[in-house]
Parts: C-alpha cells; sequence; structure tokens
C-alpha cells in the first residue's frame, strides 16, 4: 500500500497536477497536511484528478496523524548528502524496491515549496530520499518530483521481478531494539542521530527474513546484555 503525503502545500496548481499523479500511478491513499492553497483552486488544476481531490484526499493539521500507522516513511529533500549532516545522507528513488510490498503501508513524503521538510519531520521518518540532478540547479518543482518518485514506485509494483518480503514484525522489531539501545548509550546532544543511521542501515542492508530475525535476536542480546550491566529492568518484548 502506497500513501502519499504532501505537507503544507503552498500551491493550488501543484496540489491540482499531484492529484493527477495520484490517479496515473494509481496511488493508494493520499493525505495533505494543513494544505496552505486554496483546494478550490487546486481542482481546476486537477483535470481527470478532480475525483481524487474531491473524494479520496483525506486532510490533517498534523505531520503526525498523517504517519502514525505507516510502515515504512520515507521523507523527500533536494538537500541531501551535506558532509557531516547524519539526518541527510540519502537513498535514491530506484532503491527502495525492497520495501515495496502488498502487505506494507509505505509513506511517501513531500514538504513545502518554499522550504521542504522540517529536520523534525524528517527525524521522525524512517529514511530520506534525494532525486539527483544537476548539482548547480538540484531543486524540482513539487509536482515534477512526485511524478519521478511515483513513476519509479509504479515500475516496481507492476515488474514481475519481486524482492524477498521483510515482515513488518521484524522491521518494526528492529526499530525497537535500536531505539532502546540508543537511548541506553545516549550520553551528550546530537547522539540522538546515531539511532537513525543505525537504523538506516539494518533495513537497507537487511535482504531476506532469515537475516532480519537475526539481527533482531543480535539487537535484543545486546539490549539485555545493557539492561543487566547497568541494573534495569528487561521489558519483555518478544
Amino acid at each position: 500500500m502506497i500513501r502519499l503525503i504532501v505537507v503544507e502545500p503552498e500551491g493550488s496548481y501543484n496540489v491540482g497536477f499531484i492529484a493527477r499523479l495520484v490517479k496515473n500511478f494509481e496511488v493508494d491513499e493520499f493525505y495533505l497536511v494543513n494544505p496552505k492553497c486554496k483546494m478550490e483552486e487546486a481542482i481546476n488544476f486537477s483535470a481527470q484528478g478532480r475525483d481524487i481531490l474531491e473524494k479520496k484526499a483525506l486532510i490533517v493539521s498534523a505531520f503526525d496523524d498523517a504517519i502514525k500507522d505507516l510502515d515504512i516513511k520515507i521523507a523527500t529533500s533536494s538537500i541531501a548528502d551535506n558532509e557531516g549532516d547524519l539526518l541527510r545522507r540519502s537513498i535514491k528513488p530506484w532503491e527502495i524496491g525492497k520495501f515495496i510490498s502488498d502487505d506494507k503501508k509505505i509513506g511517501l513524503i513531500f514538504g513545502r515549496e518554499s522550504v521542504g521538510l522540517t529536520r523534525e519531520e524528517i527525524f521522525k521518518s524512517d529514511f530520506l530520499l534525494h532525486i539527483p540532478g544537476n548539482p548547480a540547479y538540484p531543486v524540482l518543482n513539487l509536482s515534477h518530483a512526485v511524478s519521478i518518485v511515483l513513476y519509479e514506485v509504479y515500475k516496481l509494483r507492476t515488474s514481475s521481478i519481486k524482492n524477498e518480503n521483510i515482515s513488518n514484525e521484524s522491521i518494526k522489531l528492529m526499530e525497537l531494539y535500536s531505539r532502546k539501545i540508543i537511548d541506553s548509550l545516549k550520553r551528550s546532544e546530537g547522539d540522538e542521530y546515531m539511532y537513525v543511521v543505525l537504523k538506516r542501515v539494518l533495513l537497507k542492508g537487511v535482504s531476506s527474513e532469515i537475516e532480519a530475525k537475526t539481527i533482531v535476536r543480535l539487537l535484543r542480546k545486546i539490549y539485555v546484555k545493557i539492561s543487566i550491566a547497568e541494573g534495569k529492568k528487561v521489558d519483555e518484548i518478544e
């Protein structure tokens, strides 16, 4: 399942064009977070996607409302891979195939035309996706960026070649134990980014369910040892 999320869009024309793309590429859900444009005007730009805005689009007031039930959250940005900025280490559109499956809720998150997504919104996501282009002019129009990503996802969803599926349970447990381990080790400001890096590395690197379960067992053993060493109660998660 694919959910397209656009956070505080400012241009009615972009919202209208994106509604057309939702229909073009058979996106399952379309969320708009606190849109800053006039939805009546957006409908005028939507052409055959008019019904998407009138019947399918769900408008929510907060970012957390749009992402709360997702299995994988993929934020997007034209600013990525800055030296020393761990939060902005990125993946490319063609690298998300391993997460696309019928039993997972995948969120593709796009930000404001003027400033994109905030660092807090990126931090709450699992990955940052970047569309590579001319380094001298890397910023794409919002609807153009959405079209590129949705096309890549559509190719993956309709391809006869499928990636081995990693269960939602394993994904959640890897995230959970990563969070607990980092929380136990966190000692100084900035250490929270260790969680982002660890989670991304694990999700990108694991290629099968057996690997995922092995990593979960390893992370749990590390968590248990740290908890015992610090005299803390070990949560019974499994």
